[in-house]
C-alpha cells in the first residue's frame, strides 16, 4: 500500500488534514514525497497513530504506516 492509497482509505486529503491538524497542502506534500514527515521518526508527530485509527479497512498498523516510503 502506498501513502496515497492509505490517505484515500482514510477519507481523502481534506479529512486527513483535518484529522492531523494540518493543511491539505501538507498532506499533498506528504503524498508527493511518498512518506510521512521525518518528524514522525523522531517522535515529534504521531501522524501514524492517527492515520491507523482513521482507516476504513484497518489494513496497516501505526508502525507499518510509519515505515511507508521511508528509507532508513
Amino acid at each position: 500500500m502506498t501513502l496515497k492509497e492509505l490517505i484515500n482509505d482514510c477519507g481523502g486529503t481534506r479529512i486527513v488534514a483535518k484529522g492531523l491538524g494540518c493543511t491539505p497542502q501538507n498532506v499533498h506534500k506528504m503524498i508527493k514525497q511518498g512518506h510521512l514527515p521525518l518528524s514522525e521518526l523522531n517522535g515529534r508527530t504521531r501522524y501514524s497513530d492517527q492515520l491507523a485509527r482513521m482507516q476504513k479497512t484497518g489494513a496497516l498498523t501505526a508502525a507499518e504506516i510509519r515505515r511507508l516510503g521511508m528509507r532508513l
